[in-house]
């Protein structure tokens, strides 16, 4: 059975020369929470939906609208100082079945290629060994030598040795073999929480690498807050024995 994966768009849009924002689910949500904040603080357009008859049969439902739960959005191109920048953002409500991973991702960069987005950026969350990892950093891998050399300009550790697993780790292979420009950048998590803090750091990087646009990683820190106050209390307030409820992230 063909595992078939379809972009349906809902505005055509010029996006010659965007750059496409990976948002799937991963450690911590970081993508997932760094996507959103995207989505909202640059007051995102829908353009598209992600479609497979694999995908899970739900509506999510937002101030009383139903979305499919893999979403296309896009900005206008700003400019600023002689460059310019545009923004694309896959927003996903689940993460893809393994099966699932590599179709997707060649549907989407395929879908890239044709309409001109000249590269993506993956945002992901990992865990580290005691002592292996700078904390408070973020590290970036590319699929490209031109991809690599944005890790300077982002301001960010280089990833030397490890395994990033299901989409962005697909999404570097895929971008090494057909040589398309593809930069994942890796936060530290501490918890297998919901982790805005990490996905501020991630925004905090995408601002150096994305000139002409004004990024504020604040909202995020304010919210990663707001979310540590209310898992201490949970914890405070919860019995020995008890393993408190992990508090959902929902953009």
């Amino acid at each position: 059975m063909s595992l078939q994966v379809e972009i349906h768009e809902l505005l055509d849009k010029n996006l010659k020369g965007a750059t496409v924002i990976d948002g799937f689910p991963g450690v911590g949500l970081v993508g997932t929470i760094a996507a959103n904040h995207l989505i909202n603080s640059q007051s995102l357009e829908q353009i598209g939906v992600i479609e497979s008859p694999h995908f899970p049969a739900v509506s999510v439902v937002k101030d009383g609208v139903p979305h499919n739960p893999v979403r296309l959005y896009a900005g206008e191109q700003s400019c600023r100082d002689g460059t310019c920048n545009q923004l694309v953002v896959c927003v996903s409500e689940f993460s893809p079945p393994a099966q699932l991973t590599k179709p997707l991702v060649t549907t989407l960069f395929d879908w890239m290629l044709d309409k001109g987005c000249t590269r993506l950026v993956s945002a992901e969350g990992f865990h580290a060994a005691d002592g292996d990892a700078v904390p408070d950093e973020v590290y970036g891998v590319g699929s490209t030598e031109k991809a690599r050399g944005w890790i300077g300009d982002a301001g960010v550790i280089p990833f030397k040795f490890g395994t990033i697993g299901g989409v962005s780790g697909v999404m570097l292979n895929e971008g090494k073999r057909r040589g398309i420009d593809v930069l994942s950048l890796l936060a530290e998590v501490k918890e297998d929480i919901p982790d805005a803090r990490a996905a501020a750091r991630v925004i905090a990087a995408l601002d150096e690498l994305l000139l002409a646009i004004k990024l504020d990683p604040e909202p995020l820190l304010k919210e990663a807050e707001e979310l540590e106050a209310q898992l201490r209390l949970t914890r405070d307030q919860a019995p020995a024995e008890a393993q408190p409820e992990t508090p959902r992230y929902i953009g």
